[in-house]
């Protein structure tokens, strides 16, 4: 049951991504609009990966690259986190 509630929520995550780097491009006019997108989808690219990424130093970089839009999200996991 819980796998399949993860299953969901990951889902639920990936739409809400798509829907937000949709959206990116749209507010070129609205610097800040376009700010709390970028932030908003980084949240969700960390919360998509931070499940599967195993408990050890690492450095994770998801690189975009749109029409008009360079997008970069680092991760740095800790061991312990």
């Amino acid at each position: 049951m819980q796998t399949t509630i993860a299953i969901v929520e990951a889902y639920a995550k990936l739409k809400e991504l798509s829907r937000v780097m949709v959206e990116i491009p749209q507010q070129q006019d609205d610097r800040d609009a376009q700010r709390r997108l970028l932030h908003r989808s980084g949240q969700l690219v960390e919360d998509l990966m931070s499940d599967v990424l195993p408990k050890q130093s690492s450095d994770t970089t998801l690189e975009l690259n749109l029409a008009m839009l360079k997008f970069r999200h680092t991760v740095h996991r800790e061991k312990g986190e």
